[in-house]
């Protein structure tokens, strides 16, 4: 390690904890006790997921200690954070893919993506960015990523790749399923709960009748193709230079995956089980009524601890004592840390005060509106969750632009789009936080977010302003 390295690590060490005492022992003026907490917990989080001075797991439990000490929100309002649906889901699809390891199952699937898709770098980051933007159309978002990011490690594993910190082409393809994810889910209601949220705002406060889904298709597909293409080709010129495309032929890849023969009993029901509740999840409308509390968290997770049960030749599919020393715990601690801290900045009004000063710059015209409004939300997606961000951003919307007079469902449909942007920090996504918590570089998904953030802005700000001047419907929901 350069000499340099831990003299850097002990400054991150030191400075989060002093940045938050800063803040907090601020003298009692504007902003208020808890909004000062809540940004000095923020600053403190990012610098030690970006310095990495202590493992990113350990940083992910900072707001539990810290809101009993300091009182700046209540523990009872975090500690749902750390145990939510979501992780349950992650919790059961680890548990699924960890079987795959113990009979070689992630080298089979890894042989099959290299094979279908091909060995280059630049069509893998594309294949697998269109394949979840598709996916995350019709369901949400961390369902596709906590289901596609598994399968993209099991390949990167078998190329070789085991710290995906150190590796360019662990963190550009695992980047490009995440943000994938995270684009495509704006183009209908079904890809995420901001969507739904967002739906019941412009119900209750402006239209005062049903949104229905066709709508919202129609208005926002101009969008969602827009900021996709834009992404896709942001992602492949800033990561084609770092990537490194195997040698060997799709040929080679085939001849691999016959040399390993037929499929085992115990690889047939361990792809069974993960098969099983990929369907169930996605298919959920079906029984809901039935089983109304079986989400798709519960139902990875009974898939996961059936595979505890299951024998294959008198031996079991899955004995904890592998399993937990192959889990990656420490995704579940990134994941509900992002999670904690998204809810924090929203309980304590930090969102709000991020957002308050810009908005009355956001009724000269179009163009102002539709730039202030895109670049506030895209902003605040960077550090709380989309659903946090449309929760803030599209009531201040509604109001200020009625208050104005102005029609303010255009300027809606610009926040929900700019929502789905969050791609710097694992507290920005779902898929952000499943992505860093499989060990990603977060230094490049800061670097590489913020302008992949950038470039969504200018194409979310360049469709939107055209749709507001030319096209009628935009206007209507």
């Amino acid at each position: 390690m350069a000499g340099g390295a831990p003299r850097a690590q002990h400054l991150t060490l030191m400075a989060g904890p002093l940045v938050f005492l800063a803040l907090a022992s601020w003298p009692a003026i504007q902003p208020a006790y808890a909004v000062r907490c809540g940004l000095g917990l923020l600053l403190w989080m990012a610098l030690w997921w970006l310095g990495r001075p202590v493992h990113l797991a350990v940083t992910g439990l900072l707001p539990l200690p810290l809101a009993a000490i300091w009182g700046f929100v209540r523990v009872s309002d975090v500690l749902p954070s750390y145990a939510d649906e979501l992780i349950i889901l992650l919790v059961g699809a680890n548990i699924l893919t960890t079987a795959w390891q113990r009979w070689g199952l992630d080298r089979r699937i890894a042989l099959l993506a290299l094979a279908a898709f091909g060995p280059g770098a630049r069509r893998q980051l594309v294949a697998w960015f269109l394949v979840t933007a598709a996916l995350a159309t019709v369901l949400p978002r961390v369902v596709v990523a906590a289901t596609m990011i598994p399968i993209v490690v099991a390949m990167l594993r078998f190329m070789g790749v085991e710290d995906l910190w150190n590796s360019k082409l662990g963190t550009s393809l695992v980047l490009a399923v995440a943000w994938g994810s995270s684009l495509g889910g704006f183009m209908t209601p079904l890809g995420g709960a901001p969507n739904l949220l967002a739906m019941k705002f412009v119900q209750d406060m402006v239209t005062h009748h049903e949104f229905l889904f066709t709508t919202w298709v129609g208005r926002l597909t101009p969008l969602t193709l827009g900021v996709v293409l834009a992404a896709g080709v942001y992602i492949v010129s800033v990561f084609r230079s770092k990537l490194v495309a195997t040698d060997r032929s799709r040929l080679y890849f085939f001849g691999e995956l016959r040399a390993l023969g037929a499929m085992t009993a115990a690889e047939r029901v361990a792809l069974a089980l993960f098969v099983g509740a990929t369907v169930l999840a996605f298919t959920r409308g079906f029984y809901s009524r039935l089983l109304p509390a079986l989400t798709p968290a519960y139902v990875f997770l009974a898939c996961g601890l059936v595979s505890f049960g299951i024998r294959t030749r008198h031996e079991p599919l899955l004995t904890w004592e592998y399993a937990q020393g192959k889990m990656m715990w420490g995704l579940f601690c990134v994941f509900a840390g992002g999670n904690a801290l998204g809810a924090i900045l929203n309980a304590t009004g930090a969102a709000q005060y991020l957002a308050g000063p810009i908005v009355p710059y956001a009724t000269r015209g179009p163009l102002v509106a539709t730039l202030v409004f895109g670049a506030l939300t895209m902003a605040l997606a960077q550090i709380v969750s989309n659903v946090a961000t449309v929760a803030v951003m599209v009531p201040i919307c509604v109001r200020v632009f009625q208050a104005a007079g102005v029609n303010p469902i255009p300027y809606v449909y610009v926040i929900i789009a700019a929502s789905h942007c969050g791609f710097m920090l694992p507290s920005s996504a779902g898929s952000s936080a499943v992505a860093a918590g499989y060990g990603i570089n977060l230094r490049t998904m800061f670097v590489a977010g913020f302008g992949a953030a950038c470039v969504c802005l200018a194409v979310i700000v360049i469709i939107g302003v055209l749709s507001i001047q030319f096209w009628p419907g935009f206007s209507t929901a």
